[in-house]
């Protein structure tokens, strides 16, 4: 089976893994692999509070070879984009703020196995303006692709499901009480 760029099984598009679901409360779903939904949905809610999440940017399944590199994308069932076109846009310098690098960051670092471990991959660029996120980044400004969230590498589906319960995450992303 082919591997994603971090390293992850890619699912084709019939894959029974894959599951799709709307962000709660918004008109936009996601379609990832069903394991890490929760965890994506979960993110897609707090990111929609940094900056709104519309239907014409903000997208996820696609079977395709990356932009750079070798393999699958992580967009085959690993991935999700946000902000495409504004602040999410994949040029240098960047063109997210700041203020809202570092509210990225902050939210993405919530997200951690009980061992330390980040769920989360984030393509913005290590180098750009309020970028502190201490998980996996992109290191070249070429690279700088803030818009890309992805399970990190190594992160397997018994790491999500403790994390999701950890978190209290529903299967929609929402919170339990």
């Amino acid at each position: 089976m082919a591997k994603t760029i971090s390293g992850h099984s890619a699912l084709r598009s019939i894959d029974p893994r894959l599951a799709k679901r709307y962000v709660p409360g918004r008109p936009i779903w996601l379609r990832t692999h069903r394991a890490y939904l929760p965890l994506f949905l979960r993110l897609a809610v707090l990111l929609d509070q940094v900056e709104q999440l519309k239907v014409s940017n903000t997208w996820s399944y696609n079977y395709r070879p990356p932009r750079m590199g070798e393999g699958v994308s992580d967009h085959a069932g690993y991935a999700i984009d946000c902000w495409s076109n504004g602040i999410g846009t994949h040029t240098w310098p960047s063109k997210m703020p700041a203020d809202k690098a570092a509210k990225i960051s902050a939210i993405l670092e919530r997200f951690k196995t009980d061992d330390g471990r980040h769920v989360f991959g984030w393509g913005a660029c290590s180098k750009g303006p309020g970028v502190i996120y201490t998980g996996p980044t992109y290191k070249l400004t070429k690279s700088n692709d803030p818009m890309h969230f992805f399970i990190a590498p190594g992160i397997s589906t018994k790491d999500a499901a403790a994390v999701i319960k950890k978190l209290k995450i529903q299967s929609d992303g929402t919170i339990r009480p």
